[in-house]
């Protein structure tokens, strides 16, 4: 394997920690709510101040990469999600995914608003960049790109794309393929509208819109 692989390969083997703190929404606004914590990006510190009780020193946290409540959603994506795709279309695994509370904002960060380009989400933007990576591919390389949509609930695995709502799908593993879900359907898709409409379809069958 030439040394670049081995290099790239190295650096996608990595576990990074992003930590994106969100603004004050409106009804903290009126509540008069105060930020408790302050982003340092040159830093990549995250700052937690009491403020209920100031005479306790504030507690400073070091991650990988931090992001303000000013953020930009493509400043995310480049700097986190970008070089986890460019790892997936040279033949790495990658997996980038989002943890927090109810309310604090993984929802806009990974699916954003998508009819609004500067507002797109890690998800939309990846569909862009994956198929404008194809795009521009040179020579007789080909890909195929198929997608799949499951969620996972109270233990339960479902795949959103399937046809029978109800069924309840299991996790696998084969020596040759590792862990994978049985059953689950995969769709095959020509471009980045392609997948944002299946991710749409998906959507719909999430168990939380289901029970709205």
């Amino acid at each position: 394997m030439p040394s670049s692989k081995v290099e790239k390969q190295e650096v996608s083997d990595n576990v990074k920690v992003v930590v994106r703190c969100r603004p004050l929404n409106q009804k903290e606004k009126m509540m008069s709510h105060k930020q408790a914590v302050v982003v340092d990006e040159i830093r990549g510190t995250i700052t937690v101040n009491k403020l209920e009780t100031p005479q306790e020193l504030p507690k400073t946290f070091t991650f990988d990469t931090v992001f303000g409540p000013d953020s930009k959603q493509l400043d995310v994506y480049n700097l986190t999600a970008r070089p986890i795709i460019d790892s997936v279309l040279e033949g790495y695994n990658g997996t980038i995914f989002a943890y927090g509370q109810t309310g604090t904002g993984k929802t806009f960060t990974m699916e954003g608003v998508r009819a609004v380009p500067e507002l797109r989400g890690i998800i939309p933007n990846s569909f862009a960049h994956i198929f404008g990576h194809i795009a521009k591919a040179e020579g007789d390389t080909r890909f195929l790109v198929r997608v799949s949509y499951l969620e996972i609930y109270n233990e339960e695995v479902r795949d959103l794309l399937g046809k029978d709502q109800l069924q309840r799908l299991e996790v696998k593993e084969r020596p040759d393929v590792g862990v994978y879900i049985k059953d689950l359907s995969g769709y095959v898709v020509n471009n980045a509208d392609d997948m944002d409409r299946i991710m749409t379809l998906g959507h719909k069958n999430r168990w939380n819109n289901a029970t709205e």
